[in-house]
């Protein structure tokens, strides 16, 4: 199965393009993913984790529009042809 994955501020700094997509087997989870994706780009895990090794909380990860925090975490299934944006925190006012 096919999953697009749309990068923004950082994150596409350390992958050098906006948009990747990668074929997986199986159904992974974001979380999965977000892993085969850090072994593939240097500095991703950097700037998708936080000093504990955890999955960051001030980025923002939405799959086809809706933030995985409102779904099931870094736990959420993808499926075929779904995009998953990746983006910095929006600040200001």
């Amino acid at each position: 199965m096919e999953v697009h994955f749309d990068f923004f501020g950082p994150m596409r700094d350390a992958v050098g393009r906006k948009r990747v997509t990668r074929t997986f087997d199986g159904t992974p989870t974001v979380g999965e993913a977000f892993d085969a994706l850090c072994a593939s780009f240097d500095g991703l895990a950097d700037a998708l984790r936080d000093d504990d090794g955890d999955w960051a909380r001030r980025v923002t990860v939405t799959v086809d529009g809706r933030n995985v925090r409102q779904l099931d975490g870094y736990g959420t299934a993808l499926s075929d042809g779904d995009v998953v944006r990746v983006a910095p925190p929006v600040v200001g006012g």
